[in-house]
């Protein structure tokens, strides 16, 4: 196996890696649900706790669960923008050290269209 064939073989199994990490929207939105169920039914438990009112437990469970769910999606889709702590994109390993010509581009370009970008 050639350098350029071992290196191209490194980067889609890093470009792999990278799209298992990432998080789907519906993902989220999965995630968001279960645990707000699980977190709503425990702030309306103990609101009928303190309060023996089953009414005001109820409405403080369902505002409070809308309003987190929206707060928690809006958290992990902000956090898919943050690159801390995230492996580089897998075409930043490629040493570019002198201008780049037609034959250059046409390997990135097939290289993006197998990594699925193109």
């Amino acid at each position: 196996m050639s350098q350029q064939e071992q290196r191209d073989s490194r980067l889609r199994t890093t470009e792999q890696r990278e799209q298992a990490r990432r998080e789907h929207k519906l993902r989220s939105i999965a995630k968001a649900i279960s645990w707000r169920v699980i977190a709503s039914l425990t702030t309306t438990g103990l609101v009928y706790l303190f309060t023996g009112r089953l009414a005001l437990a109820a409405g403080v469970g369902v505002l409070e669960a809308g309003l987190k769910m929206l707060f928690y999606y809006l958290h992990e889709r902000a956090w898919q923008h943050i690159s801390w702590g995230q492996p580089a994109h897998p075409l930043s390993i490629l040493p570019v050290t002198r201008e780049l010509d037609s034959e250059d581009m046409e390997r990135i370009k097939k290289h993006l269209e197998e990594l699925g970008y193109l």
